[in-house]
């Protein structure tokens, strides 16, 4: 219990120092930014160390990160705080992500724009009725600061009224800034709205083909370059078919492409596009090894599905390895694993029985938007421990 307080209050205390930080004259980040300081040794350590993440040393570039970070350096604040949020060489911790980023974006430095990104996208997997409406601040300010990746974001949260009043007409305008800095995702999201004439949007299907049609020729210029990201996203286009006719042979060409790359989404496709595809059941074992490995690098829905596929003792797995993968799903805010993890609670299979766990659990994947944490939360909370009648005052 006392792990889930401090946890908590741990949210609680980064949530009012973001607010005192906006207070307290954000807006007027020019005068007030701190300056980075100018060390070339220092500046030389993170190189070194970012040599060291692309050879796969995680562990070793991480700690160089963390004790430049722990100097006052903002861009080893801005690495330390990737590290924490994707696992790479330390234990993921999103909390200090959130720490690490909320020191570093104080200072005006060549990353600070993307520190304010990668805030909102932290607050985005937060539980809680604010955390949305915080993200979308810190896309704004990301935005201001001239990184604009913000802009897709904006659009997303503007288009289904997430943490702000839904306005689409605001979302067009965020997505156009995406498409004038040619973000190929952005390009796809907003040709599908074109296309399908979403919220009342009049369909134009032609505008929707050339964004489209420029996102790909993009993305496969980029993958062919070496882009592990850009493989991904051809992978997804073809295996899901809402922009052009379902390909499976194309999707895993690229998606294999992304995987080699080093894409843990990639990877994680590809898994599962060969384990569900029985013509080719002899591969479940290449399958599962990309899906371990995706999860090795922080990929949460990975660690998910290892989890589901542990607990239904599908492909020769034992059902004992289910509870590890999801408490390492839920270390990384997937809303998924929390579902899994509840019912286990709930029923005490595998795990001690645990129902105000479990509800923990539910209410915190409920938070985040998920359907199935959201129907459990209600069943959860209807049913008395060890009866079948209503809980009273629940």
């Amino acid at each position: 219990m006392g792990n889930i307080t401090r946890t908590v209050t741990g949210m609680m205390l980064m949530l009012l120092a973001l607010i005192a930080f906006l207070i307290a004259g954000f807006n007027r980040e020019d005068r007030q930014s701190k300056s980075a300081p100018v060390d070339p040794l220092v500046n030389e350590a993170i190189a070194q160390a970012r040599a060291l993440q692309k050879v796969g040393k995680l562990k070793e570039a991480f700690e160089i990160f963390e004790k430049h970070a722990g100097q006052g350096h903002p861009v080893a604040m801005f690495f330390a705080a990737k590290s924490y949020a994707r696992g790479w060489g330390v234990k993921p911790d999103l909390e200090k992500a959130r720490e690490f980023s909320l020191r570093a974006v104080q200072y005006g430095f060549s990353y600070r724009g993307e520190t304010a990104y990668g805030l909102g996208r932290l607050f985005q997997l937060s539980r809680g009725p604010d955390c949305n409406s915080v993200a979308i601040q810190w896309f704004k300010k990301a935005l201001q600061w001239n990184f604009k990746k913000a802009s897709m974001q904006l659009a997303f949260h503007y288009e289904r009224g997430l943490g702000v009043e839904q306005d689409i007409k605001q979302a067009r305008v965020y997505y156009e800034i995406a498409v004038r800095a040619s973000y190929e995702q952005a390009m796809l999201a907003y040709a599908r709205l074109l296309k399908e004439g979403h919220y009342g949007v009049v369909p134009d299907p032609v505008r929707a083909f050339n964004l489209s049609e420029r996102a790909m020729v993009s993305l496969a210029s980029k993958a062919r370059g070496g882009s592990g990201s850009a493989a991904k996203q051809l992978g997804r286009i073809y295996r899901k078919g809402k922009l052009v006719p379902v390909d499976l042979k194309l999707a895993r060409k690229w998606l294999l492409r992304a995987a080699r790359l080093g894409s843990t989404g990639g990877m994680h496709d590809l898994a599962h596009l060969m384990l569900y595809d029985p013509k080719i059941e002899s591969e479940n074992d290449e399958a599962l090894a990309w899906l371990r490995l995706a999860a090795k690098q922080g990929h949460s829905g990975a660690m998910t599905a290892l989890g589901r596929f542990h607990l239904k003792e599908k492909y020769g797995l034992k059902q004992f390895g289910a509870v590890r993968w999801f408490q390492m799903g839920v270390a990384l805010e997937h809303s998924g694993a929390m579902e899994e993890l509840a019912r286990l609670y709930e029923q005490g299979m595998l795990i001690e029985q645990s129902h105000a766990e479990a509800i923990r659990l539910a209410r915190r994947g409920s938070e985040m938007g998920h359907s199935g944490s959201k129907t459990l939360l209600k069943k959860l909370l209807g049913v008395r421990p060890g009866t079948n009648s209503p809980s009273k005052g629940s």
